[in-house]
């Protein structure tokens, strides 16, 4: 007996992976694959993608930079119109002493004003070239004829501004004469502009006569923007930062300042490509709930349908604002600017994105997901057929050799299935080894706790039926048989048909197969 259960033990013993390790790896994969359906129902319906959020991200990063330039070159463009306002009065001072003349005498005197206003050419074409703008302006509280009929809105002054624009340094822009005396101009060799008028009309720029009137307090803080407004006679428009003119003792003798024009702030503020669609840069009035177009300077448009036309209505968000009423919905943000209109509404910096590109984007991540999740799951469901294919064939293929006869029989691989082979090769011993006796007395248990209908259909495989054969047998449906198959399997501590059919040909080979289902009885 003792060489026979050593030559038994030797034969059954093998290298290859156990049955419970296949079992694992095969359900560890059916995992991934459940994991996997998981992951594409969520992406399917946005859980996952996180496009709001990482979207918000990028726009307050972008709107922190936008904030920080227009706060900047607003601060410096109201430095340098206080500046000019402090050089422009030291020459009207210096003028009038030079002349012997009084301020209030220049009315009705062109030539005077001409020499003037030559005089005061330098302090503007020096901040022309020194700040972002697109042209800077004096205006005085005279005119050349008191008789027109416009005189009351009409005043002398000298406006400089770029013509034609370009994406360049200022000093390669054309310097053009858009308001002012034709002499001065002749003798500063200015080029008039092709919408040259000799004097500047108040009524068209907004808040002008307060400007002119008020009386206290700091230049910087007397100083006003206006609106978008259009600039006489041009189709361009414009915002204007207004400053008192003071002459030496004081008083108030007109105004000068600096103008962005919706050209030069376009080139000035570029469209950001980002995932998301092109971010467009404002300087626009907001009041409220409601963002002017109108009266806003608009950034580079790539991209994008905005059009200075309109009012935006905004209504907030958890990561970003929606603005709508224009012909296209926009998201995005804006920020107060310590800056407000001639009418006191405040300006603010304003970034925004179509929303068309960015749900354009936002099912772009969403597919990728989705695609992703369904590619991963494919992979993970054919990982577990080649595994669950692997696991069997070894199995039936050991069997079918068994079948034939033991001298054909060739190892499974999986350890328990050769060392029941190996019991088969042992023919002529009437004893089992104690591991199978174990196993088979073990299953023979578990077949007691089977229902009587269970019992029917277990021996029914017993005589050799298959699983297609049982619901006409039993007089059962095909799902009915599937049921009561899950609960076999379970109650036996087994996987599939395949395997049941092992330990049933085995107690057929030991010759031992009226104790599976009479054990109890």
């Amino acid at each position: 007996m003792r060489i026979w259960q050593e030559k038994f033990h030797r034969e059954a013993d093998t290298s290859g992976i156990s049955m419970r390790t296949r079992l694992l790896l095969y359900w560890f994969f059916m995992a991934l694959a459940v994991v996997a359906a998981v992951l594409a129902i969520l992406s399917a319906v946005g859980v996952l993608s996180h496009s709001a959020r990482q979207f918000s991200e990028s726009l307050t990063i972008q709107q922190q930079n936008t904030t920080a330039v227009l706060d900047s070159q607003m601060d410096e463009l109201m430095a340098q119109g206080v500046a000019l306002s402090e050089k422009l009065g030291k020459e009207l001072d210096a003028f009038l002493a030079g002349s012997g003349m009084a301020f209030s005498e220049l009315n009705d005197d062109p030539n005077a004003i001409a020499a003037l206003e030559q005089r005061l050419y330098t302090p503007l074409n020096s901040t022309l070239s020194a700040a972002a703008c697109s042209g800077v302006f004096c205006c005085l509280d005279v005119t050349a004829n008191t008789g027109l009929e416009e005189a009351s809105s009409s005043r002398a002054g000298l406006y400089l501004r770029y013509s034609g624009l370009q994406p360049t340094v200022a000093s390669e822009q054309n310097v053009m004469c858009f308001r002012g005396i034709a002499e001065a101009a002749r003798r500063l060799q200015l080029q008039l502009h092709n919408r040259w008028n000799p004097e500047l009309n108040l009524s068209l720029i907004p808040g002008s006569e307060a400007v002119m009137a008020s009386r206290d307090g700091r230049l910087a803080e007397r100083c006003l923007w206006t609106e978008r407004v259009a600039l006489s006679d041009t189709w361009e428009k414009v915002v204007l930062l207004c400053v008192p003119l003071l002459d030496g003792s004081g008083t108030v003798r007109g105004f000068c300042g600096l103008e962005i024009s919706d050209l030069y702030f376009s080139l000035s503020h570029a469209a950001v490509s980002s995932p998301y669609g092109s971010m467009v840069t404002l300087l626009a009035p907001v009041e409220g709930n409601s963002l002017s177009l109108a009266g806003a300077l608009l950034g580079g448009t790539d991209g994008s349908r905005l059009t200075a036309e309109g009012t935006l209505h905004i209504k907030e968000g958890k990561y970003y604002s929606t603005y709508s009423g224009g012909r296209e919905t926009y998201l995005g943000t804006h920020q107060l600017l310590d800056a407000a209109t001639s009418d006191g509404v405040p300006l603010a910096a304003v970034t925004l994105v179509p929303d068309s590109a960015f749900r354009q984007q936002e099912r772009n991540v969403r597919t990728t997901w989705i695609v992703g999740a369904a590619v991963f799951l494919l992979v993970m469901l054919a990982l577990a057929a080649v595994l669950s294919h692997r696991f069997v064939r070894p199995i039936n293929k050991s069997l079918a050799a068994a079948k034939g006869g033991t001298a054909n029989a060739v190892p499974s691989g999986i350890p328990e299935i050769d060392e029941m082979l190996a019991l088969l090769r042992q023919r002529t011993t009437d004893a089992l080894p104690p591991n199978i006796e174990a196993l088979l007395h073990s299953f023979a248990e578990k077949a007691d706790t089977l229902t009587g209908t269970e019992r029917s259909i277990l021996q029914y495989y017993i005589d050799g039926y298959a699983i297609k054969d049982i619901p006409e047998l039993s007089y059962i449906s095909a799902n009915t048989v599937k049921t009561h198959n899950r609960n076999i399997y379970r109650k036996m501590g087994i996987n599939s048909f395949d395997e049941l059919k092992v330990y049933i040909d085995l107690f057929e080979r030991c010759g031992r197969s009226g104790e599976l289902l009479h054990k109890g009885e």
